[in-house]
Formats: C-alpha cells, sequence, structure tokens
C-alpha cells in the first residue's frame, strides 16, 4: 500500500493530482496526505514516512529544492517526483540534483506519467 505526499500551494492541483492518483491506484494507496510549503513538507516527512512524495519546485516558505534535499538527506529511499510548470533547464538540474528521482512538467501530467513514477517505486 502507498504512501503519497504531495507538496505543493497550489490547492486546484493538488486535489486534481489525488483524484488522478485514487483513479489509477485506489487498491493500492494507503493514504494520501498534502501541504502547501516546502517547510510543512519536512515537517511532515519527520512523523510520516511516504513511499512517493509530489514535490512542487516553486512554493512558499522553503520552496521544493530545499525541502526537496533535506528529505531525501533523512531518507534517501523516498521517491521524489518533482513537478512544476518551469520547462527551464535550470529548475529541472536543481530539482534532480537536490534529490528527485524524475521531473513532471505539470501540463504535461497524466495517467501515463503517473505511472512511470510509480515503475520508479517497484
Amino acid at each position: 500500500m502507498y504512501k503519497i505526499l504531495i507538496a505543493d500551494d497550489n490547492h486546484h492541483f493538488t486535489k486534481a493530482l489525488s483524484y488522478l492518483l485514487k483513479e489509477l491506484y485506489k487498491e493500492k494507496i494507503q493514504f494520501i496526505r498534502s501541504v502547501s510549503n516546502g517547510e510543512k513538507a519536512v515537517e511532515i516527512t519527520k512523523k510520516e514516512n511516504f513511499d512517493i512524495i509530489f514535490m512542487d519546485a516553486d512554493m512558499p516558505v522553503m520552496n521544493g529544492i530545499e525541502a526537496t534535499r533535506k528529505i531525501v538527506d533523512k531518507n534517501r529511499f523516498v521517491i521524489v517526483v518533482a513537478v512544476s510548470f518551469h520547462q527551464e533547464m535550470e529548475y529541472i538540474q536543481e530539482m534532480l540534483e537536490a534529490g528527485a528521482r524524475t521531473y513532471i512538467i505539470k501540463e504535461d501530467m497524466d495517467g501515463k506519467s503517473i505511472e512511470n513514477c510509480f515503475k520508479l517505486i517497484v
């Protein structure tokens, strides 16, 4: 059973991604939690273990790059999937260097890109 965290300050995106995940993997998901900034993501990962974290690159308080770095530093086995509207190579590179396993541009997110993320867990 997958434990999933969505860290994104866009409430509509969080709801849409949560819905998509439940449609694709409803029998395999133990729970989905969501937070609105990187600092909250770091804090919740200190209390709960997650299999996969969908991390927005741009968030208030603490951005996804710094949050990813801190989370992966404490748990190198967690799968962090960077999600962003940014297509610039600098954002992609920074997130991957921070420890994200892959990067999905929000506009391109669909069932197939989500499925590829779950293949990283197995």
